[in-house]
């Protein structure tokens, strides 16, 4: 893998999110496609904790280019706290409301203050944390297709994670006032995002081929420091 672009770290803190256009090479999108494959056949809309379930592709996501992404925002200590593989295609077409990434993956549930909204899924534990993890917590969306308004793109809301943990209501009622903006890539495109960033998708459009088509993106959630004893991420 080579980086074939400077990340666009001026603006994070302020819109919430920025890009690494040209990331990684056609050469590491196909070894990812590669090792992704074995889920086309499940229909599903996402695949979670994915580096648990596919051991190989670890490797390729700590290579070079990833690390040089992540760590001007983290720091060298920055590790991988979660892992999603989403496919949106002909079977799996859904429509993502608008919301922020509240919820983080531990290993076990363990009561402590600020921590709630428990919740299980695919056999793991999820949490709400303090807001103040959430803030200091990094997402990475490697795009291995085209991402375009006609394949259920991701549109974001800037700026929005500076008014921290919403209420659905709220981020509803922002849309009279705030910009919103499509997060158009091509492969090899990795968007940068806060958790607390405001999002949505629509489905892909039901017109023409676009349906043949996939939009497969590989998320990714870092954090650059431990739980409160005794909580551990799920997948460091």
């Amino acid at each position: 893998m080579n980086v074939t672009s400077e990340t666009d770290i001026p603006g994070f803190e302020e819109q919430g999110y920025a890009w690494a256009r040209n990331a990684l090479d056609t050469a590491a999108i196909e070894a990812l496609l590669a090792v992704t494959e074995v889920f086309s056949t499940q229909q599903a809309y996402g695949v979670r904790h994915v580096c648990d379930k596919l051991p190989q592709i670890r490797a390729l996501l700590q290579s070079a280019p990833i690390r040089r992404i992540i760590e001007p925002l983290l720091g060298e200590q920055a590790f991988l706290v979660r892992s999603v593989f989403f496919d949106k295609n002909p079977q799996a077409n859904w429509h993502l409301p608008w919301h922020q990434d509240t919820a983080i993956a531990v290993k076990q549930k363990v009561a402590l203050p600020g921590f709630g909204v428990w919740s299980v899924k695919d056999g793991v534990d999820y949490v709400e944390p303090p807001e103040a993890i959430l803030s200091s917590m990094v997402t990475l969306r490697i795009h291995l297709d085209d991402a375009t308004p006609d394949n259920g793109v991701l549109r974001v809301m800037p700026g929005s994670q500076r008014w921290g943990r919403l209420p659905s209501a709220q981020i509803l009622a922002l849309l009279d006032t705030q910009a919103v903006f499509e997060c158009t890539a091509v492969p090899g495109d990795v968007l940068i995002m806060q958790p607390l960033l405001c999002h949505a998708s629509r489905k892909a459009r039901q017109s023409g081929s676009v349906l043949s088509l996939h939009r497969r993106v590989i998320h990714l959630e870092y954090a650059n420091q431990a739980l409160p004893d005794p909580l551990q991420w799920y997948e460091a």
